[in-house]
């Protein structure tokens, strides 16, 4: 497959990931229930981020195919405050049926949100299919001297078969009982990597826990981010 083709099929793998929470989530909120004033404003803000995120994804492939457009300078980075990129997340996946446990960290990184939730977004979408339905999170520095921030997510399903853990990451890769295309692990560890970071499998027996590293600028309280823009999702 030409390389077009694949950044096509990846564009659309996000798109139509993006597009179910929102889906999803608009549903709850025109259906009739006991959903908090607080929550069913929250849920309004995710649907609204979301819906902003997929306009500048279209518009940055619009730009990209124009004659005479600039590409974007890859060291262009932005403050991503990762409490908001997972909040909007964790939102987005409770309104399609996940339960995804987490708990704020106020730890911010550096790079590029947009390319942050699309990555955090195709493991939880693993998660939801492989993983029993529900995931956890967890966000921290485990070494003092790392330099990076890391976000885990953890599943509860049966874990990646032994053969299929070296080559998880290659294009078109799936298990035997997926229903996916076996491009979004493909597409997340591309997305990590653009930015500095990195994407990796910790190897377990059972369960399945994939971690994102991101440069880490530190906690929210440490810093002054005033008159710079945040890299939030919604």
């Amino acid at each position: 497959m030409s390389r077009v083709g694949a950044d096509e099929r990846a564009r659309l793998h996000e798109v139509a990931s993006a597009l179910a929470g929102i889906r999803a989530a608009t549903t709850l909120l025109n259906t009739p229930g006991d959903m908090g004033d607080e929550r069913r404003a929250a849920m309004a803000a995710m649907v609204q981020g979301e819906l902003e995120r997929l306009e500048r994804m279209v518009q940055e492939r619009q730009d990209s195919t124009a004659p005479s457009s600039p590409e974007r300078p890859a060291d262009e980075t932005e403050v991503i405050d990762l409490d908001a990129v997972v909040g909007t997340l964790v939102l987005a996946h409770a309104a399609k049926g996940t339960e995804v446990d987490w708990r704020p960290s106020r730890m911010l990184a550096l790079g590029d949100a947009d390319q942050m939730t699309e990555a955090l977004n195709v493991l939880l979408d693993n998660a939801a299919s492989h993983g029993g339905g529900s995931a956890r999170i967890e966000i921290g520095a485990p070494d003092p001297r790392q330099t990076s921030v890391e976000i885990s997510v953890t599943d509860n399903g049966p874990g990646i078969a032994p053969e299929l853990r070296r080559r998880v990451f290659a294009w078109g890769v799936k298990g035997p009982r997926s229903a996916g295309q076996g491009i979004g692990l493909h597409l997340a560890r591309d997305l990590m990597e653009r930015q500095g970071g990195y994407l990796e499998l910790v190897e377990a027996e059972d369960r399945t826990t994939f971690v994102l590293g991101i440069p880490m600028l530190g906690r929210a309280d440490e810093r002054d981010t005033s008159g710079r823009r945040s890299g939030v999702a919604a």
